[in-house]
């Protein structure tokens, strides 16, 4: 690995229709995906009858899923074992901070590879990611404000916009929000069947090692999975015709080895 002072990384865009810096380049990404985020939030006001039966849908499911929540549950709890314990182990990070480095590894890898498709799927299940993940569900926990199944307080219990307590966030699962946006990102840039069912049986574990775990009710990750499922799907879908591309390529500048953006924009 290169030492913080042998290697200067140096950001040198080269666009083909105008003339941009470094900044120009941040600033394009965050106007990006505040755009996004501003769509997104006002999406329900021009949804059509298909969407809305979508919407019905997913919330009828986790309606259903909380009426069984305490026979489920336990059900899980009665079969949980030191090999479901270690595997909850293994697989839980995916739902936080491993499915946000993998993201920006295939960001970082895609574009020094100049191989698109893989750069984008980063870049969307990054942003599905924080969006999902970081904004929506937080808001959604403290409003519920369920008590999680570790507290013992059986699976009816609330105390909405009452308790800042960790204690009281079951609802959703911030993991599986995470692990499904990530999924779902990934997946809607591949065409075969081999990457989708990784990445979703992926998500389906960390769901499952929530519940495991104590950290949630069934309802809570079904809820979790379909906020992260419906972010990413709206980001893929603002995506599809954009014009603006940049990779990375090692060069020199100033007689030292740097990272070069290319953007182009057309």
């Amino acid at each position: 690995m290169f030492r913080a002072h042998r290697l200067i990384i140096t950001l040198l865009v080269a666009a083909t229709t105008t003339s941009l810096t470094a900044a120009d380049v941040f600033t394009s990404e965050v106007r990006r995906d505040l755009s996004d985020a501003k769509s997104l939030a006002a999406s329900p006001l021009h949804w059509h009858r298909a969407e809305w039966i979508r919407f019905g849908e997913g919330t009828a499911a986790v309606l259903a899923l909380y009426a069984a929540d305490k026979s489920l549950y336990n059900d899980v709890q009665r079969n949980r074992s030191s090999f479901t314990n270690n595997f909850a182990k293994d697989i839980t990070p995916f739902g936080g901070h491993r499915a946000i480095e993998l993201s920006v590894l295939m960001i970082a890898g895609g574009a020094l590879a100049h191989q698109t498709e893989t750069r984008d799927a980063g870049r969307d299940s990054l942003e599905a990611e924080l969006w999902a993940a970081g904004v929506v569900t937080p808001i959604l926990k403290r409003a519920f404000g369920r008590a999680r199944p570790s507290q013992d307080e059986g699976a009816r219990s609330f105390h909405s916009l009452t308790s800042s307590s960790s204690h009281y966030e079951s609802f959703p699962s911030g993991h599986a929000t995470n692990v499904f946006a990530f999924a779902t990102a990934v997946a809607g840039h591949y065409d075969n069947w081999v990457v989708p069912t990784i990445v979703y049986t992926i998500a389906s574990g960390v769901a499952f090692s929530r519940v495991n775990d104590r950290a949630h009710f069934p309802s809570d990750v079904l809820a979790g999975a379909l906020i992260g499922r419906a972010v990413a799907k709206g980001i893929i879908a603002r995506h599809q015709h954009s014009h603006v591309a940049w990779s990375l390529s090692p060069g020199v500048i100033a007689d030292r080895p740097a990272l070069v953006v290319h953007l182009s924009t057309h």
